[in-house]
């Protein structure tokens, strides 16, 4: 049996953000710095056109720009309210993404069946993320690509009164480094990570005081 991702946060998790659904693109990196992401993600995913799940898609960052490149795209999220703004983004820019209301853990999705994973800015809200990467390991295809975005949020101390009920229970709730995320990637199988970030001209979390963030893909081993 698979391990949960998020046994007992899941819908709090879910009702936080679909609070935050109608401000979150306001100042959201992928809005202010849309062709920064686009160019740094073509160059990570390749040119060939994939099948690509988009894990904790929130309002489409990942899976609208992996459409407008040509991929096949399922997002996958928890929360009502980010999706309704993904599939409202999905429809004024003419964009076809399958988009599914539903947890990590309930997405029941088949395995063996996507080229590529996304995993932005999602590993941090999981109480258990080494399920995740368990998650994207079996949909992924042999010698397929997982894709992790994520970044220091906050500094220990700094957590919100507002999100305590989940806070403590996720072992990265103030963000990770590219050192963690490596490891994660190492401990689950996954080969070859490279980073990417070095590619942003800027740093695309300028409005939140430079945040230190990392972009990496890992390959599933092909044999």
């Amino acid at each position: 049996m698979m391990p949960l991702v998020a046994p007992k946060t899941a819908q709090a998790m879910a009702d936080h953000w679909s609070a935050r659904a109608h401000r979150f693109d306001g100042a959201a990196s992928h809005i202010r710095h849309r062709a920064e992401w686009k160019r740094v993600l073509a160059a990570a995913l390749g040119e060939r056109s994939l099948d690509v799940v988009d894990l904790g898609a929130g309002t489409g960052a990942c899976a609208l720009i992996a459409a407008e490149l040509g991929h096949r795209v399922t997002a996958i999220d928890g929360s009502e309210g980010m999706l309704a703004h993904a599939r409202a983004s999905a429809a004024e820019r003419g964009l076809s993404v399958r988009f599914v209301k539903a947890t990590m853990d309930e997405a029941g999705l088949a395995e063996a069946s996507a080229d590529a994973v996304t995993l932005r800015n999602v590993l941090w809200t999981l109480e258990n993320p080494c399920a995740a990467l368990a998650l994207a390991w079996r949909i992924l295809r042999p010698g397929g690509t997982l894709l992790v975005s994520d970044g220091m949020w906050r500094k220990p101390g700094q957590e919100r009164e507002a999100v305590e009920i989940f806070g403590v229970e996720l072992p990265f709730y103030n963000g990770l480094t590219e050192a963690d995320a490596r490891a994660l990637l190492r401990d689950a199988g996954f080969l070859d990570p490279k980073p990417w970030h070095g590619l942003f001209s800027v740093n695309p979390y300028d409005a939140y005081g430079e945040i230190p963030f990392f972009l990496l893909t890992a390959t599933k081993p092909a044999g």
